[in-house]
């Protein structure tokens, strides 16, 4: 059999295009189009009524400021600032964030629902819907879109990106992939944690056969160079320093580290480097402090990334001090260099107790955190701290009219998210139980597995990387739902399996 010419692909993949658009405008999907779309109205409406202005915490400022100076900034990827200057462009009022956040949000969320949905139809229109809502009505979502922070425009992209993978594993679309290079160059502009997708996708692409399993991981190769090469290029412009590391991996790496200090027995003298050496002893003079921090080992904090009376920042004053080089240039230096190998250094030499006092604990956090950060917090924008880039009068009252998220609907959010967890872990245990008689198709097989896949790297790189706070958790609302709508699926058709062979017996 001859193999399809160029020309055959191009016309393959338009004509899935096309059948995908097709199916996104018949009746029952313009039903779910306007449930959506009534859902992010009456959900931006009440939001604005409580909150008029936008959440902006101590990150939404240098967003803000690195937009405004047009500058990069090492502390975060300059993605979400772009994304600000656009808007800006667009219209420079502080309330058309909001407006281009639930526009994201009302995009990313349907179109996934609807990629899920076109490969996998439902068995039944009332779990259809109920997970349609779960997906779409909530509160963590309308809280970040109304909040100048990067987690909803990553979680967009993040939805996005799962939408078109599946549509290059399952149709071999060019197009698709296309969009799929472009949007994972984005989400590594938006968040450093981007960097786990290259290596999960890749390995994703082999279940794909044929030239767009080798042409897709050279793209996302191509892009990570790419990526690597500006991020190196804006720090030598910006901090003189040559090199990719911003310093921040390096100070989260120590944060996390912190954790063990108190509970091994790592002399000074067997430390080799001298700096580390320093540091080590710098730390032991104050695991007092660190054990307070971490409750005597219950919890974990990134307050040692940022409390200057916590050792990691002490001990970058101390070093100011004694070298006399600006705040800047040590906060790299020390991060790039002597923090992040003091942080390997115990994360290498003791990986259980790593576990046990920071591993284990954060994982909780998967399915419930009490640290709900900025989800609670009801710091709204100012004009003293907005500069003159949104030009909000100086005597605007931007404090939110209804706190209810701080008095109530964070606690819900987190109660939700168990509930959710709970129904998940009862669905996997039936799928087990009955897994002789569930029959996925290759189709459903490749989604299952790649999303779930996918899910996996995500919370295992997210507890390994930082400390968890709830906004953490938006992006991989894609991941439960998918997971949990396939199942669902596959459990009531071995129900209606059953009713058919009663029927027909």
């Amino acid at each position: 059999m001859a193999k399809p010419s160029k020309k055959n692909k191009t016309k393959t993949s338009l004509r899935f295009s096309f059948d995908f658009i097709k199916f996104l405008v018949k009746k029952e999907q313009l039903i779910d189009w306007g449930i959506i779309l009534i859902l992010c109205v009456a959900g931006y409406i009440l939001l604005k009524m409580f909150y008029p202005y936008p959440l902006a915490v101590s990150d939404s400022l240098g967003y803000i400021h690195a937009a405004e100076q047009d500058k990069f900034y090492f502390y975060r990827p300059f993605g979400y600032s772009y994304f600000l200057q656009i808007i800006h462009a667009i219209s420079p009022d502080v309330h058309a964030v909001f407006i281009a956040q639930m526009i994201v949000y009302f995009l990313s969320t349907s179109i996934f629902a609807f990629t899920v949905k076109y490969f996998v139809k439902p068995k039944s229109k009332i779990v259809w819907y109920l997970m349609l809502l779960t997906l779409v009505l909530s509160p963590m979502g309308f809280r970040l879109a109304n909040s100048i922070l990067s987690d909803l425009l990553y979680g967009g992209i993040v939805y996005l990106l799962l939408a078109s993978f599946l549509f290059i594993i399952l149709r071999k679309n060019w197009f698709a992939l296309i969009v799929f290079t472009l949007l994972l160059f984005s989400s590594l502009h938006v968040r450093y944690s981007s960097m786990a997708f290259p290596v999960v996708f890749a390995a994703l692409f082999f279940m794909v056969k044929g030239p767009v399993r080798w042409v897709g991981i050279a793209c996302m190769f191509f892009v990570s160079a790419l990526f690597y090469n500006q991020v190196k290029s804006f720090m030598k412009e910006t901090t003189k320093f040559d090199q990719f590391s911003t310093g921040f991996d390096g100070w989260q790496i120590a944060n996390n580290a912190l954790h063990v200090v108190p509970y091994i027995d790592l002399k000074p003298e067997d430390i080799k480097d001298n700096e580390v050496r320093e540091l080590h002893e710098f730390v032991l003079m104050h695991t007092d402090s660190i054990k307070k921090a971490t409750e005597d080992g219950k919890k974990v904090t990134a307050m040692f990334l940022w409390d200057k009376d916590l050792p990691l920042k002490m001990f970058l004053t101390k070093k100011i001090q004694e070298t006399k080089r600006p705040y800047t240039n040590l906060w790299i230096r020390l991060g790039s260099r002597t923090f992040n190998d003091y942080g390997w250094l115990i994360v290498k030499k003791y990986p259980f107790k790593f576990m046990r006092y920071y591993l284990l604990l954060n994982a909780k956090g998967i399915v419930y955190t009490t640290n709900s950060g900025t989800i609670k917090n009801e710091e709204m924008i100012s004009p003293s701290k907005a500069t003159s880039w949104y030009n909000i009068p100086e005597d605007e009252d931007t404090s939110p009219k209804y706190p209810i998220y701080g008095n109530f609907l964070s606690k819900t959010t987190q109660i939700l998210w168990i509930i959710s967890w709970g129904i998940i872990v009862i669905v996997a245990v039936i799928s087990i139980i009955q897994r002789k008689k569930i029959k996925f198709t290759p189709d459903e097989k490749k989604i299952f597995w790649s999303i779930f896949a996918f899910g996996v790297v995500y919370y295992g790189s997210v507890i390994f990387a930082s400390p968890v706070e709830f906004r953490y958790w938006f992006a991989v609302k894609s991941v439960n739902f998918a997971c949990l709508y396939i199942l669902l699926n596959k459990l009531i058709e071995i129900k209606i399996s059953k009713k058919s062979s009663v029927t027909n017996g």
